[in-house]
């Protein structure tokens, strides 16, 4: 008997900051390194460095934000809080979200986990289009134009996904590999945890013409273009 085809490698870039929820970045990189992504953390600035996040554990930086990952996730924290660092912070300063939009027009899908998604929303890619967010925070996600689905865990546009609370990140990175590898690679990553799969995931108009019967390849930097989902 042949030996299956190999999985394709798909890159995945988590930001790490000062203030970010340690869960928002834990879920989803548990996730997905063990689904065979190749993932690591990068930061505003070089690599070597610690972030503290918003409960007191340390993050090591791999990288800096920069092209070349196929797909980028953002955390949230602080956001609700009103904290000095966080995403309150970087929206008002400006500078990650202005990357996060660069790295789109590029072609990166871009995913957000909880307040994240008001990195997102402030790079200007959910003006318009499906989204959600923690749930306390709906009406400021609502305040950037998106169109809040509040009865979603995840939201999947194709190029931009975004996901509820900071536990909703395991649902999105469990989505996540689905989308790529199919329903049985989904089903290990929950079987893995011990964990039982929230939903709805909803899937916006981004998919428009995108097949959803097979497994599909995340942005450009994986050289395989095409999409679809679970």
């Amino acid at each position: 008997m042949a030996d299956p085809p190999a999985r394709p490698t798909i890159s995945v870039d988590i930001v790490v900051f000062d203030g970010a929820d340690e869960l928002d970045v834990v879920g989803p990189w548990e996730v997905l390194a063990a689904a065979g992504f190749e993932v690591r953390s990068v930061a505003l600035e070089a690599a070597g460095r610690e972030v503290r996040a918003a409960h007191g554990m340390r993050f090591g930086v791999d990288g800096v934000i920069g092209p070349g990952a196929d797909l980028l996730v953002a955390p949230g924290g602080g956001w609700l809080t009103g904290s000095s660092s966080g995403v309150r912070h970087h929206v008002l300063d400006g500078t990650l979200p202005r990357l996060i939009a660069g790295l789109h027009a590029g072609g990166t899908v871009i995913a957000s986990v909880c307040t994240g998604a008001m990195l997102l929303a402030a790079a200007g890619l959910l003006e318009g289009r499906p989204a959600v967010t923690n749930r306390l925070a709906l009406d400021d996600l609502r305040g950037y134009g998106a169109l809040v689905r509040a009865d979603a865990r995840v939201v999947d546009d194709g190029d931009v996904v975004t996901a509820g609370g900071p536990s909703a990140g395991l649902d999105l990175a469990i989505h996540l590999v689905g989308r790529c590898f199919g329903p049985e690679a989904a089903a290990a990553a929950a079987d893995r945890l011990e964990y039982q799969v929230q939903g709805p995931v909803v899937l916006g108009p981004g998919w428009a013409g995108r097949g959803l019967g097979g497994p599909v390849v995340l942005g450009a930097g994986s050289g395989v273009g095409s999409a679809g989902g679970d």
